[in-house]
């Protein structure tokens, strides 16, 4: 990634940045940042249906032609590292698009990392503040099988001055150590009364701690504070069309908490179109939601990950699968008893196939 960057005139070194780490709550801190600085870029992964969801300013994502124009740019500099022996990798050509577009934009970017931390694309940037949400099993294969080993990967982001604010499961000993007297943990939400979050489920509110200590750090005022969290939305997040209900809890904390909202919000049960990656934690997502759901209906989104319904299907006596998102949708919509919620949950790929067929 320096390889590309130097190609490109380092154009991280242009804005000032916060980064912003971990396994779950990451991408909805850093969406609630950019609501707190209307003027400040933001950079996150992955998208739902655009890749243009990725790069933004003041809310207002970046368009064709921009991004056809930064493409243009990058693949240039890329053929440049290639000849230095190193071909950058997808999410590495889409990092560079997003740092040369903010360059001359934006005097400060939100930047979520993509995967783990240190080896990171994001990590080339020397940030103001760092953020470490939460610590889960996710991604395994890429960043170790113990919880210690993945906050390892995720403290890799500290650098040596910086404040570094943690989330309640973020608080473990490489972390600490890592961060020496420089660790915060998040705010005391009751020093802000107005606070009306629009975000759903109690996990929210150990984000929304976490983004105004990150916020308090930086100085924005607590009046930008309250407005930023009262209007912040994320799409795909405990969001609501109609009788739907799409999240894109894809891991087994994420699963934790989407089952504590349902218990408190819906204790009358949901039905629930559920589709997975193969290499994720399925079958104990699946136990996890199971006594809040009166029916499951199996899918796949449009991925070659994606693990087949009818494998699923046989893990749930009596549920129903269907080859297709769409074909699972019609089927809850038919099969549903009116008023009972049909959540749409497993995979952000699922609720990303999903989301414009409700809209």
């Amino acid at each position: 990634m320096q390889a590309l960057a130097a190609a490109l005139g380092d154009p991280q070194r242009a804005f000032r940045s916060i980064l912003i780490a971990g396994t779950n709550g990451k991408g909805s801190v850093a969406k609630l940042l950019s609501s707190m600085m209307p003027e400040a870029g933001l950079y996150t992964s992955p998208h739902l249906v655009r890749l243009n969801e990725r790069i933004s300013i003041g809310g207002r994502e970046i368009s064709d032609d921009e991004l056809n124009e930064v493409f243009a740019a990058v693949k240039d500099a890329a053929s440049t590292a290639k000849e230095l022996l190193y071909t950058p990798t997808y999410f590495e050509l889409v990092t560079a698009m997003a740092f040369l577009y903010f360059r001359d934009r934006v005097k400060f970017v939100v930047l979520e990392v993509g995967l783990g931390g240190r080896l990171d694309a994001t990590n080339i940037v020397t940030q103001d503040v760092s953020v470490i949400t939460s610590i889960g099993l996710d991604h395994q294969q890429f960043l170790g099988t113990t919880i210690e080993a993945i906050a390892a990967e995720k403290a890799g982001i500290i650098k040596s001055t910086e404040p570094v604010i943690i989330g309640p499961s973020a608080d473990l000993p490489v972390i600490r150590e890592r961060a020496g007297n420089r660790l915060m943990r998040g705010a005391d939400l009751r020093r802000y009364p107005e606070l009306r979050p629009q975000l759903l489920g109690r996990h929210q509110l150990e984000n929304i701690a976490v983004a105004i200590r990150a916020a308090e750090c930086l100085g924005i005022s607590d009046e930008n504070i309250v407005l930023g969290v009262n209007t912040t939305t994320w799409p795909g997040r405990l969001e609501r069309f109609g009788r739907f209900l799409l999240d894109g809890a894809h891991n087994v904390a994420a699963a934790g908490a989407l089952a504590a909202f349902l218990g408190e919000f819906h204790p009358e049960g949901v039905w629930v179109i559920f589709g997975a990656m193969a290499d994720k934690q399925f079958e104990e997502m699946i136990g996890i939601l199971r006594p809040h759901a009166r029916q499951f209906i199996f899918t796949r989104p449009k991925s070659s990950r994606a693990k087949h319904p009818a494998e699923l299907q046989r893990l749930v006596e009596g549920s129903h699968a269907e080859e297709t998102v769409a074909g699972a949708i019609r089927y809850a919509q038919v099969n549903a008893p009116e008023g009972v919620t049909i959540l749409i949950c497993g995979s952000l790929y699922l609720v990303g196939e999903a989301r414009p067929m409700l809209e």
